[in-house]
């Protein structure tokens, strides 16, 4: 089969850049690896077509014109960013396709790129997000329900968008009720595969790995808590004087009362009492590294206002970690992973004695209660190997196939 990702980030030469950009690579490679001609359309600054573990990757200005200034950007804008977008995405694909047809094109996350697809190529489009929840989930004051009846134009062209894809597919059951909600289409529920090479388990030393850590990483924003945990640091590094923390992730602009700063800025601002038992590492580009401080942390605290499935958790969990996140009363999807008590813990949203007594009480279990809870975390993420994924994800190209096919005659 001949399969087409549509994708606007992609991680390549060993780099991390996010969730819905490591799900690309993860299932490109197990189609790839199953036999099966693979290209990756994503974007850049400049054009390039490069092999990547057997997979061809074509890089595009699919938004020139709409070079990022860091200003916020207007409705109109956004919209017009989004229509050329679209555009240069399909444009290449029907160039591939004249060389070699395509059986599907699957769009990782939609930004309305099937808005101009070609009718000629079945069309599926695998969401990793819910735009307004996801949006309004990174602002400072949260409110679930406001988010869910925003109409904001943009975001609007998105679901007209994906009324015109073939199939939809997403991860969580929360972000499959709200698509159904909203436009009356049900996308199919396939969790994302957990592909962690041999290799990658490599050990690194990092020189705060010779005392205990806790571990947040992530991306850093008020979507993923991050002024939550920003605020219970120095009582935890009180309450455990043998304890580091440490936070991974890209540093980046919050608003902070009424103007924007740096989330390092936040946690100096935040940490004065133990600032010499904190460490804010920034991005850690390097998979391998990462993924070796994750298996030395001691604990894991991954809170989330929102999500779909978090990856963070998902390699936490990979590597018999417990974690800490987050759930709410309109469920924040990561109780699709974690049940408190059974296989890791979870503490109220935007909550921070929550969080901090969820992480007291993992710290105090008997080490045979320690094991346990991990063992049946590594045991949940042992249901996403890529084999099972890859199985339920080609029944899906299948009858994708079959079903357009069958709506051409």
């Amino acid at each position: 089969m001949h399969i087409v990702f549509f994708t606007h980030l992609f991680p390549v030469r060993g780099r991390t850049t996010g969730g819905a950009a490591n799900y690309v690579a993860n299932i490109a490679r197990i189609m790839a690896e199953h036999g099966h001609l693979v290209e990756i359309i994503t974007e850049s600054e400049f054009e390039e077509t490069f092999y990547w573990n057997n997979i061809i990757v074509h890089k595009i200005k699919a938004t020139r014109g709409f070079q990022d200034t860091g200003k916020q950007m207007s409705v109109v804008k956004k919209l017009l960013k989004n229509i050329c977008r679209s555009y240069w995405y399909n444009k290449e694909a029907a160039r591939i396709h004249k060389e070699k047809k395509i059986d599907i094109i699957q769009s990782v996350n939609s930004y309305g790129l099937a808005l101009l697809r070609k009718r000629n190529i079945p069309y599926l489009v695998r969401l990793s997000d819910y735009p307004a929840l996801w949006s309004g989930a990174n602002r400072p004051e949260f409110d679930f329900n406001q988010c869910i009846a925003s109409r904001r134009f943009d975001e609007e062209i998105q679901f007209i968008a994906l009324k015109r894809a073939d199939a939809l597919v997403v991860p969580s059951v929360l972000v499959q009720q709200l698509i159904y909600d909203r436009i009356g289409k049900k996308p199919q529920l396939v969790e994302s595969p957990v592909l962690i090479e041999e290799e990658e388990y490599t050990d690194f030393k990092e020189s705060f790995e010779s005392d205990p850590y806790f571990l947040t990483y992530s991306e850093l924003n008020y979507r993923k808590e991050i002024h939550i945990v920003a605020k219970i640091v120095d009582k935890l590094l009180t309450q455990y004087p043998d304890m580091k923390y440490i936070v991974c992730g890209r540093d980046r602009l919050i608003l902070y009362g009424n103007k924007y700063i740096l989330v390092s800025e936040l946690f100096q601002l935040s940490v004065t009492q133990h600032a010499d038992r904190f460490i804010f590492m920034g991005e850690i580009s390097n998979r391998k590294r990462m993924f070796s401080i994750i298996k030395h942390a001691k604990l894991c605290i991954l809170p989330t206002r929102v999500d779909n499935l978090p990856n963070t958790c998902l390699e936490a969990m990979a590597f018999g970690k417990i974690v800490v996140s987050s759930t709410s009363h309109y469920k924040t999807s990561v109780e699709q992973l974690l049940i408190d008590g059974y296989n890791g813990f979870l503490s109220d949203v935007d909550n921070e004695e929550s969080l901090y007594q969820k992480i007291v009480y993992a710290m105090q279990l008997l080490d045979a209660d320690k094991e346990l809870l991990q063992n049946r975390a590594m045991e949940r993420v042992k249901e996403l190997t890529p084999e099972k994924v890859y199985v339920k994800m080609m029944a899906i190209y299948e009858k994708t196939i079959e079903n357009f096919k069958q709506s051409k005659q």
